[in-house]
């Protein structure tokens, strides 16, 4: 026998222990049984397999149940990857995202339109539109942006500042504002953030004083026009 019982149950002993089994662990197979039994044997449940020629119903559910931690962890995996490749299935593709991206800005404007205020996200609508060639800022008025948005940032970090309580970050903030005034290349991250911001609402802007659709600026640039 696989387990190695010695004496073999008697009949009356197996019906007891099939009826058990029946009763308790009804929902897996007897071939799902039967590699319970043969993982047991293989060293490969979380249990001293071990039966001490008692094969009770004691010894089958700590088997049994073994298993089903072990294969529980396969199904938890398993579910997981199912799960994974279902949000992987569910995202857009990338003229998807591109479309949803143009919705989204052209929402904004629309917003634009109705209450003209600065957008502290508006550099990813700026990236995507002054890569696709729709905005085309002259030297001089970025000129003008970036010192804007130098004045902007350092304002923004002293309000910080004066609201940090924590020596560390009070030092942090203000060594940020130095950097800011001691270099006019508007190189910092912060910096660039707000020149954008500023760059498309100048954009918007001239849009609305011109008298332009934005949707027909982009289409025609999308189709290379």
């Amino acid at each position: 026998m696989l387990t190695g019982v010695k004496p073999l149950p008697t009949d009356d002993e197996i019906r007891m222990l099939v009826e058990y089994i029946a009763e308790h662990f009804y929902r897996f197979s007897l071939m799902e049984i039967d590699n319970a039994f043969s993982l047991a044997t293989a060293g490969k449940l979380d249990i001293e397999a071990d039966h001490y020629q008692s094969f009770s119903v004691i010894y089958i559910s700590k088997i049994i149940n073994a298993y089903k931690r072990y294969n529980g962890k396969y199904i938890i995996d398993y579910r997981n990857e199912i799960a994974a490749l279902e949000r992987k299935a569910a995202e857009p593709n990338e003229e998807e995202k591109i479309k949803m991206l143009v919705e989204n800005i052209l929402e904004g404007f629309d917003n634009f339109k109705e209450e003209p205020k600065y957008n502290h996200f508006g550099y990813i609508a700026y990236d995507f539109l002054s890569k696709l060639g729709v905005i085309d800022i002259d030297k001089d008025t970025k000129g003008i942006i970036l010192e804007q948005a130098r004045k902007m940032a350092v304002e923004d970090i002293r309000e910080k500042k004066l609201k940090e309580k924590q020596k560390h970050l009070k030092t942090e903030f203000a060594n940020q504002i130095e950097d800011i005034l001691n270099d006019a290349s508007g190189k910092q991250d912060k910096v660039i953030r707000i020149c954008k911001n500023l760059g498309l609402l100048h954009y918007y802007e001239f849009i609305l004083e011109n008298n332009l659709s934005l949707e027909e600026e982009i289409t025609k640039k999308m189709n290379n026009e």
